[in-house]
């Protein structure tokens, strides 16, 4: 008979081989079997007895139960030590860095300390921020990409050497080039949880798994329940205490974390809570129905009964005509918002583009057919102004106002449209010869007649990034006129066009507002330029902001008018 010094240690090599391999009894052999069978119930198996069976009976055993769920703890103990191990190192590597970078370079650091700051307040996670920052997905990060960041988040644009010492500080180890690593250290240092490589991190689940086994001893066979997306959008319900969903999961009960849960289908969420066991929400369009269960087993064929309603309602009026703050307004500004169905609604705009809402609480709440919806905005929160009904957003600065439509007239109808033909187009003695492009007259504009205006009237119904994209490698080099408003000098291109200048104003006598690149030996030219100057040059459309809703081009030969 063995001794126990050398049962036990057998006995540990099993439950090194469970936390490699799976806490199943199905991955042990034989042998193993029957030292848990001698463990926990003092005889081995009979010879006769299928393997089958052996696992079943021992798999009802509730000190089998219990040792299976101690395995269990082993494991996200020791992982959760290895990961704040590994935090901590990245922590101190970058806070290192960042210390060099104060000491050597203190601008450098004020600038990213507010970038910083400015993060934490955005309202996404680490993860929501790095897909929007390395938009090509390719690791790197530049100055260009968290340029744009900051343009589609607060819709301004920031001077370039204020990006420029952001990325200097993020560049920890002075390559010249940030990469994601370095992005994600960066995160760490000033407070984000960092989940680096997500689809690789084999404990996620079984965390989850060890809060509910905690209150209800899983059996090796028990119902695994399929973990679903959800409707990707924070809940807020109440019947009295508040209760929010958020994106990861985490479960909150008047601002205290209860629980991580998950979401069982495209619209049930459930969630292991002490005192209560299983609370379950099936979210419908007035809020969510609860209900608490005994058992997990019982969690989809649960029937909720409680309706908690969205918190906060809005009580206003929401469908109607609405009209942007901006100006000068376009197209995209004059915006009808319809009611289909009792919280789902539609946003179209006269430039007939539009895409689904769904109301929850006091938030509109975007779907992907919005073709802003990459670039970040993804709600509209309505609040009340003079008895008005006001759409804004934390991620743009623009707002909507529920106003009367007669106040702002369709443009009149246009009874004999230009046909496809050459247009001679005299401006300020500059003459311009373009051929009509082969649009739908349906689609006519009479204020958009150049080649450039067209793309750009083209790119401004554009819904994806793929469509703008398709549209601007169609564009051709043009001549073209802009009436000077303002200039800069250009630091985030590339090329040639670097360290040139960059004008700005109104293209082709409008409707559209442009920005275009001249190289550096024009700069000289551009100094001298007078606001509402006229200026002509070639030039080809190379950029859309979806965000700005403005178009970038590439110039050459430009000549004062």
């Amino acid at each position: 008979m063995q001794g126990n010094g050398v049962r036990d240690m057998a006995f540990k090599k099993i439950e090194e081989k469970m936390m490699e391999k799976g806490i199943n009894l199905a991955v042990l052999d034989n042998k193993e079997l029957a030292e848990v069978a001698v463990r926990f119930t003092g005889d081995a198996p009979p010879d006769h007895l299928p393997r089958e069976t052996i696992i079943q009976i021992l798999s009802e055993q509730e000190s089998v139960q219990n040792w299976a769920v101690s395995v269990k703890d082993k494991i996200g103990t020791q992982a959760a030590e290895a990961a704040k191990s590994e935090i901590r190192q990245r922590v101190e590597s970058a806070r290192s860095s960042a210390d060099a970078v104060i000491k050597n370079d203190p601008m450098a650091a004020q600038m990213a300390e507010r970038f910083g700051e400015w993060l934490k307040n955005s309202g996404f996670t680490a993860v929501q921020l790095t897909e929007m920052l390395d938009s090509d997905a390719d690791g790197v990060i530049t100055t260009e990409e968290a340029t744009t960041l900051v343009r589609t988040l607060a819709n301004v644009d920031p001077p370039a050497w204020v990006m420029d010492n952001v990325t200097k500080f993020l560049d920890a180890d002075g390559s010249g080039q940030v990469t994601v690593t370095e992005w994600f250290d960066f995160l760490e240092s000033i407070g984000f949880e960092v989940n680096r490589n997500p689809s690789a991190d084999e404990f996620d689940d079984l965390e989850t798994e060890i809060q509910s086994d905690k209150r209800e001893i899983e059996k090796a066979t028990t119902l695994t329940l399929r973990t679903h997306t959800g409707p990707e959008r924070v809940i807020q319900v109440s019947d009295g205490n508040v209760k929010e969903i958020q994106l990861d999961g985490t479960f909150q009960v008047g601002g205290n974390v209860m629980g991580q849960g998950n979401w069982v289908s495209d619209t049930r969420f459930t969630v292991f809570i002490e005192g209560w066991n299983w609370w379950v929400g099936e979210l419908t369009t007035n809020g969510m129905m609860t209900t608490c269960v005994e058992t997990q087993d019982q969690i989809l064929s649960a029937i909720p009964s409680n309706l908690e309603p969205f918190y906060p309602s809005y009580n206003g009026p929401i469908a109607g005509f609405y009209v942007s703050d901006y100006e000068p307004k376009n197209d995209w500004h004059y915006v009808h918002i319809t009611e289909n169905s009792p919280g789902n609604f539609s946003w179209k705009n006269r430039a007939n583009t539009g895409w689904s809402l769904t109301l929850m609480g006091a938030v509109l709440h975007l779907s992907d057919d919005c073709p802003y919806f990459r670039d970040g905005l993804r709600l509209w929160n309505l609040t009340s102004e003079g008895g008005k009904t006001v759409l804004t957003s934390p991620t743009v600065a623009e707002k909507y106002y529920l106003s009367d439509e007669r106040d702002y007239p369709l443009p009149g109808a246009v009874h004999e449209p230009i046909r496809k033909s050459i247009i001679d187009t005299q401006l300020s003695g500059f003459t311009l010869n373009h051929a009509n492009d082969e649009d739908d007259e349906d689609d006519f504009n009479p204020d958009i007649l150049e080649y450039t205006e067209k793309m750009i009237h083209e790119l401004e119904k554009s819904r994806l990034s793929s469509e703008s994209q398709a549209i601007i490698d169609r564009c051709e080099e043009r001549s073209v006129v802009l009436k000077f408003e303002e200039h800069g000098r250009t630091l985030l291109a590339s090329g040639e066009y670097r360290g040139g200048s960059t004008i700005q104003g109104e293209i082709d006598g409008g409707p559209f507002h442009a920005e275009i690149r001249l190289l550096p030996e024009n700069n000289e030219l551009v100094e001298s330029l007078k606001k509402g100057q006229l200026i002509s040059c070639q030039a080809k459309i190379i950029r859309w902001s979806s965000g700005s809703r403005q178009a970038t081009l590439e110039g050459r030969n430009p000549v004062k008018n």
